[in-house]
């Protein structure tokens, strides 16, 4: 099956087959994105800091994942995928959808947050923090209690042509490592492993999300510790920038793509205008229904 259209990040993909995980096809023909099967370059000319896996120019990105594909990502509006042989289509969608998506949206001037988030009466709330800490854990459990899923993963953040910041949905799964899923008493035996190595699973969100942007309300940085009880810190000033200086995903591509300044800036608009505060949990035992009430009763304040 080719060219089929979805909708994510506030854009529509054209693909080159079936992405269950973007949910049902769209029937929108304009395409933001165009995704094709194809030849990548060995190299791009002028790029800096050019390494094996990445090499990074202000219009392109071309980087490769070792038995899986390399890609090529430029200039906001195309992607081209060089799958290695046998590599299976589910791997080369995980890459897609995660890192060169990211990379993509900074092309296009929109911050990519290592974040999961849900739909809330007060605007999108965002959950950040580092790889384990929690994030999908706890979207899982919000989603329980009826909020409806936003992203999870890779936030899209853009400022509209007033400066406010709103986040635009990515697509209806997420994934849950399986110490989680049984924490949240969710069934794995049916579930697609994201990686074949890794304890972790792509979930399927159970309804289909709703396409348009929703400003930008709370972040929340997940921060487990040593000690006992859950506590919320409000961040002020450089700290509250800082979160989004840390949190960006492909930070390090950033110079290179002559987007450095432009994030710093953008990164300072958006903590400016949102309520951020950091989350301390205890390492163990994870208790996400009392930190999801901690982190409802204060966004609903």
């Amino acid at each position: 099956m080719e060219n089929m259209t979805y909708s994510a990040f506030g854009l529509t993909w054209r693909m080159p087959f079936a992405c269950p995980e973007m949910g049902e096809p769209t029937t929108a023909v304009p395409a933001d994105v165009t995704v094709s099967l194809g030849q990548v370059p060995n190299i791009l000319p002028q790029a800096r800091d050019a390494g094996p896996f990445q090499q990074v120019t202000p219009e392109a990105v071309l980087f490769s994942f070792p038995g899986v594909a390399s890609y090529l990502v430029q200039n906001g509006t195309e992607i081209i995928i060089q799958p290695e042989p046998g590599a299976p289509e589910t791997r080369l969608r995980l890459f897609l959808l995660g890192t060169a998506a990211a990379l993509l949206l900074h092309q296009r001037g929109i911050l990519p947050l290592h974040a999961s988030g849900i739909r809330t009466p007060n605007g999108a709330v965002l959950f950040t923090g580092h790889s384990g800490f929690g994030k999908s854990t706890l979207l899982a459990t919000f989603l329980e209690r009826g909020y409806a899923m936003l992203t999870d993963d890779v936030a899209a953040i853009s400022l509209d042509g007033n400066g406010r910041p709103l986040v635009a949905p990515s697509y209806p799964h997420f994934k849950l490592w399986a110490d989680s899923a049984e924490l949240l008493h969710k069934a794995t035996e049916n579930l697609e492993r994201v990686r074949p190595e890794l304890e972790k699973f792509a979930v399927p969100a159970a309804v289909a999300l709703d396409d348009s942007p929703l400003p930008l309300h709370a972040v929340y940085v997940l921060n487990p510790t040593n000690e006992p009880g859950l506590r919320l810190e409000p961040l002020q000033d450089a700290r509250k920038f800082n979160v989004f200086l840390d949190h960006t995903w492909q930070k390090m591509a950033l110079k290179r793509m002559n987007r450095h300044a432009d994030h710093f800036r953008q990164s300072v608009a958006i903590a400016n205008q949102i309520r951020l505060r950091r989350v301390y949990r205890p390492e163990k035992p994870f208790q996400p229904y009392a930190l999801a009430d901690l982190i409802e009763a204060d966004f609903l304040a």
